[in-house]
């Protein structure tokens, strides 16, 4: 059940972050947002989270993230026939460091709900600061 609500709300992310930068800031279909929340999200999710996160840590984790972002951006757009200018990789820029930012956030949780990991909340942090 804990695997199930942590993917979820990483399918959350990702469809909600790609309709934004990539539904309304570049008018794409709705189904170009679709197929990139399926094929990305259960690979970061697989990938990144259940394998990199538990065995390297959050650093490797998120390291592991950010060019599977932006290749996964690029690869979905150039199979889906979209031509991808300047534009698209300013886009695909954003949409990563966003990603980047959030997954940050995301494997706080993933480490204190999934795997247990004591570590200190993102408020904490920044408390301390």
């Amino acid at each position: 059940m804990k695997y199930g609500k942590a993917f979820l709300i990483k399918l959350l992310r990702f469809t909600v972050n790609f309709s934004l930068f990539i539904g309304l800031v570049y008018n794409e279909p709705f189904y170009h947002v679709l197929i990139l929340v399926l094929v990305l999200a259960p690979v970061s999710f697989l990938l990144g989270d259940l394998v990199i996160l538990p065995a390297l840590g959050s650093t490797a984790a998120l390291l592991i993230d950010i060019p599977l972002i932006f290749g996964g951006l690029l690869a979905v757009h150039h199979w889906l026939g979209v031509s991808i200018g300047y534009g698209h990789f300013f886009l695909f820029t954003l949409i990563t460091i966003a990603f980047s930012i959030e997954e940050f956030m995301y494997h706080i949780y993933v480490e204190k709900n999934l795997f247990g990991v004591d570590r200190p909340s993102l408020m904490d942090m920044i408390n301390k600061l």
